[in-house]
């Protein structure tokens, strides 16, 4: 999973390194930190197959076209999510 700048994410580069990290090892994360993802992806969602497109974009490391292709989510929503996702992510 490669790291790539989110456009027009209010996040600077080293927050969104961050968060790409924190999510690459989601299953290792204290349990309180995998229940803020999660409940971030269910409030961004707007449905439950967006929710689950959303959490495997996230944490497979793939790219918004791929898991698009396999989901049946558009890839322009799944972008949209992502980088509101990592706008709203809490680093504390």
């Amino acid at each position: 999973m490669r790291f790539q700048v989110i456009r027009r994410c209010r996040r600077t580069e080293e927050e969104q390194r961050y968060i790409h990290a924190a999510l690459g090892v989601f299953a290792r994360l204290p349990l309180e930190r995998r229940e803020q993802v999660r409940s971030l992806v269910g409030e961004l969602a707007a449905t439950p197959l967006e929710g689950r497109a959303l959490f495997e974009l996230l944490t497979r490391g793939e790219t918004p076209p791929v898991t698009a292709a396999r989901t049946g989510v558009p890839a322009y929503r799944l972008y949209a999510l992502r980088r509101a996702f990592y706008d709203r992510f809490p680093l504390g």
